[in-house]
């Protein structure tokens, strides 16, 4: 198994509600995370975390603009001394702090959201600073504003609950007063205004009700200390203290709800807090135990409970309407009536995903932000590599020497697809062959990448196949993380690797590297400027443009993407990528899953390198590419007219470039490249231009074609 996520958590309090309760069970039920804990409130969610022996530090922290700054400015020093992969941040206060402090840090950040609380221009702050999030109901997945929101539902108990006579014992033990023939109406809430447990009250006060006994399971909010009281004083003046009993916070407290005739779940507007319950777990449970429930509609949980066209697992209210609870309560009584609501509650509630899944959920979330998909897992899936060569004698046998160990599990092979090499490629591979059968070589004289790509494919023998090519150093682990990536549940059907450039052969040499090409380091850990940079100039990697270097994909994805586009030279991989995605399937980047690549020797090669990526763009007519390229040449072409104006206006150009070439010369100076400094400028216009005419070339060739055969299918060409 490879190491796990180490993940920091921000949970915005020690108390332990729905979010928390949501959060400790999801870690409960796996291994793939190392977790440390941040509480910006003390309280007994730190002793929860410590049973877990997860380490835990508490951060008190108001609701003040000013108290929220000063724990974000703390978190990002501590983020800072000890990166983690991700951050999960546990709520709204919570993402409050650690959002920006992770986007600070160089940190990727997921938060979770449970409520409606705060919907509104927060919303769009907190999805602008997280790199993803987690709702744990679908109404919630536009309310959050972010557009990668991922449903993680809060799960389903994974064993049995207590039986009724049982549970009905454990709570006289807890202090509930229960007669032989009184019914139970149970709320199981931290005590805060808005949960509606004074609704609960009221209503045993009502005619007709006076057979149903309260029992409030739930601890006390420090954001509402004198709710008890409250609550407790409101009993005795209307006179159903002697039916009214707390039996404050219980481990486990689902495993007590078949003691009870009803749940209730009356959620209600108060101003402190969210309106509704955006899931309601305890309403889910109750269901799974076919103990009718009541609740405040509209909202998520009515609609659960009370679904149209079917039959309901309990009776809704109107929020603050206590005499309708007292009509709920008087339906109740007849036990035929609960009965057939129960069991409507469990027939509806037994699909319910369990912990095990919306941990794996949370998991590949955390995972695919970090951009280590698959990380704490061991992938059993065969896979098929595949790499086209011609003329690779030089370099076939190295990398065939770094493949062939990592053919781990049965089925795994090797498929080279030779496009008529006369160097003696074919006899070095065939050696190969005769002495590991899980080499295979495929003679395909004339094919260009595309073709010999889509040729090896065909003949593949695994439902995975993967991709590098002759010239890379596949690291040992290579194949094993994009197997991992790929056991991933409900997995991504593209995983794109990534690759590391040898920066060595003097000053050019390092500025080529330093200039053209992504680093896995920032894709892991950007900081801010990087972050805005990479998001607007380019040079980051992206998981729907991966490289033939590195990349791994599912027999569908090939096929419903139509193979590797035959008609192109150079940018069919990031082509393919893109037609994966719009055929409707998931990319994920994996930046473990990392190989080496020598970048060619000189400028000279450089330049005529990019050129030919640049007609791959032209020919493609691909926006996204095209338009990088476009957006080169216009911008070169404005500078030069600026730099015409006068002095002003070549300052400004100046600075313009400046801002433009920061990023590599961040890098330089972060590798100590200091001779490779000067050169910078240089490389980055030669290979700026160089991509600019190659786009211009090929897109005249695909509109001359076009013309001269009435379609437009491109240069083709060897490997």
């Amino acid at each position: 198994m490879t190491r796990p996520l180490r993940v920091s958590v921000v949970a915005p309090s020690g108390v332990l509600g729905g979010a928390e309760l949501w959060l400790l069970s999801l870690l409960d039920a796996t291994e793939r995370l190392a977790v440390d804990a941040v509480l910006l409130a003390d309280g007994p969610l730190r002793e929860e975390f410590a049973r877990r022996g997860v380490p835990c530090t508490v951060r008190p922290t108001g609701r003040s603009g000013a108290s929220i700054a000063g724990s974000a400015a703390w978190l990002t020093r501590r983020l800072r001394a000890d990166r983690p992969d991700v951050v999960l941040a546990n709520g709204v206060k919570a993402a409050s702090v650690a959002a920006p402090a992770a986007w600070l840090a160089g940190v990727r950040c997921v938060w979770a959201k449970h409520d409606h609380s705060h919907d509104g221009p927060l919303m769009t702050l907190l999805a602008l600073l997280s790199d993803g999030c987690v709702v744990t109901g679908a109404e919630l997945i536009p309310a959050s504003r972010h557009r990668d929101a991922v449903l993680v539902p809060f799960p389903a108990p994974g064993r049995a609950a207590l039986p009724r006579e049982t549970a009905r014992q454990e709570l006289l033990r807890r202090g509930v007063r229960l007669g032989q023939d009184e019914l139970l109406l149970l709320t199981v809430a931290r005590l805060v205004g808005y949960k509606g447990v004074d609704d609960a009250v009221t209503a045993l006060a009502q005619p007709g009700t006076s057979r149903w006994r309260l029992a409030v399971v739930g601890p006390d909010d420090p954001a509402e200390p004198g709710e008890r009281e409250r609550l407790t004083r409101l009993a005795a003046s209307l006179g159903v203290a002697d039916r009214v009993d707390f039996t404050g916070w219980l481990r486990e407290a689902w495993q007590f709800i078949p003691a009870a005739d009803a749940v209730a779940v009356l959620t209600k507007p108060t101003g402190s807090g969210p309106s509704q319950e955006s899931f309601g777990a305890v309403a889910l449970e109750a269901m799974l135990a076919g103990v009718p429930v009541i609740a405040t509609a509209p909202g998520p949980v009515s609609e659960r409970v009370a679904p149209p066209g079917a039959d309901p697992a309990g009776i809704t209210v109107e929020p603050a309407r206590a005499d309708q609870v007292a009509g709920a309560l008087r339906r109740l009584e007849d036990p035929d009536i609960r009965s057939a609501m129960g069991a409507a509650g469990r027939r509806s509630a037994d699909a319910h995903p369990g912990a095990e899944k919306s941990a794996a959920l949370l998991v590949r979330t955390l995972a695919e932000t970090a951009r280590l998909t698959g990380t704490g897992l061991e992938g059993t899936a065969a896979i098929s590599v595949v790499t086209t060569v011609k003329n690779e004698a030089g370099v076939i046998d190295q990398l065939l020497e770094l493949l062939v160990p990592q053919l781990a599990v049965d089925g795994d092979e090797i498929i080279v697809v030779d496009g008529g090499s006369t160097d003696g490629t074919t006899q070095r591979v065939e050696s190969w062959t005769s002495r590991d059968p899980r080499v295979r070589l495929l003679s395909a004289p004339g094919t260009g990448i595309s073709a010999g790509r889509n040729t090896g494919i065909r003949a593949a023998g695994n439902a995975l196949i993967a991709c590098t090519d002759a010239g890379c150093y596949p690291a040992p682990d290579w194949l094993a993380r994009l197997r991992a990536a790929a056991g991933e549940a409900e997995g991504a059907s593209l995983l794109t690797g990534v690759y590391r450039v040898s920066g060595g052969g003097g000053p050019i040499a390092h500025a080529l590297a330093l200039v053209g090409y992504p680093v896995p380091e920032e894709a892991r850990h950007p900081g801010p400027w990087t972050r805005l940079y990479c998001r607007y100039l380019g040079r980051e990697f992206d998981a729907t443009l991966p490289t033939g270097r590195s990349v791994a994909f599912t027999r569908a994805a090939w096929e419903d993407a139509g193979g590797f586009p035959e008609h192109l030279r150079t940018a069919e991989d990031v082509l393919f990528g893109r037609a994966v995605v719009a055929a409707g399937h998931r990319a994920a980047l994996v930046t473990s899953a990392e190989v080496g690549w020598e970048q060619r020797p000189t400028l000279r090669q450089t330049a005529a390198m990019y050129f030919h990526y640049g007609e791959g763009s032209g020919w493609s007519a691909n926006p996204l590419l095209l338009g990088r390229d476009t957006a080169r040449a216009v911008a070169y072409t404005a500078a030069v007219a600026a730099g015409l104006r006068g002095p002003a206006a070549r300052r400004v150009t100046a600075a313009m470039f400046l801002a433009y070439l920061s990023l590599p010369l961040t890098r330089a100076v972060r590798e100590r490249r200091w001779t490779a400094l000067p050169a910078v400028p240089l490389v980055a216009v030669v290979r700026d231009l160089s991509k600019a005419a190659g786009a211009a070339h090929g897109l005249l060739g695909r509109l001359r074609s076009g013309r001269a055969r009435g379609a437009a299918p491109g240069p083709g060409g060897p490997s």
